[in-house]
């Protein structure tokens, strides 16, 4: 199993469509279907829609796109950083690539299922990447006990466990909240007002 950043996740409504429809895509839909296309052929595809294009660049691009319909197992993990929101998402890979036309930005897909969903400072620093650099899909250094932390899933009883003690924390915050609610009613101090504003300010982070 290998673990993939994959950085094409294109405008808000396409990282929308990707997550409802569970596929990742690495861009490109301008390029026709890239079935049994070589590495060769996708650089071809590429020079004949932007012939004023150099030649090393042609190149990785064409390695990546290719890296994308071939080296991509699936039960491959993939990490997809999200332009819209300050999150990366983890998907394990079921599916081999496909050309269907969901958007003007993605056609060329991958079946994913999505995992869950880390903050990209924490996952930048956690995996030693940098979500700046130019390459478009590249793989990650983990070991195996990182890799499976990602694809590890919480039973259904830890989860409501969990939302059990959110919810009995939401009940006790509400109460405080009412609490100094009604104390603010009360009170015509300027200082004791801004002492309960503050407290409540705190609550409310």
């Amino acid at each position: 199993m290998k673990f993939w950043l994959l950085k094409a996740a294109g405008t808000l409504e396409d990282e929308e469509r990707i997550l409802d429809d569970s596929v990742v895509t690495i861009g490109w839909a301008e390029l026709p279907d890239l079935s049994n296309k070589n590495k060769e052929q996708v650089k071809q595809l590429i020079l004949e829609k932007y012939p004023g294009m150099r030649g090393g660049l042609s190149e990785t691009w064409a390695g990546e796109i290719y890296s994308f319909i071939t080296k991509i197992r699936k039960g491959d993990l993939v990490a997809v950083p999200l332009k819209a929101r300050n999150e990366v998402l983890i998907g394990k890979v079921t599916g081999d690539y496909e050309h269907r036309q969901l958007s003007n930005f993605i056609s060329h897909i991958r079946n994913v299922r999505w995992l869950k969903t880390f903050p990209k400072e924490y996952f930048e620093e956690e995996y030693d990447v940098d979500f700046n650099s130019p390459e478009a899909l590249f793989p990650i250094k983990a070991d195996s006990e990182k890799l499976s932390g990602l694809i590890e899933t919480k039973s259904l009883e830890a989860l409501i466990g969990e939302l059990s003690f959110a919810l009995e924390d939401l009940e006790l915050m509400k109460e405080r909240m009412l609490e100094l609610v009604n104390k603010l009613a009360e009170t015509e101090e300027i200082p004791e007002v801004r002492r309960i504003a503050a407290e409540m300010e705190k609550i409310l982070k």
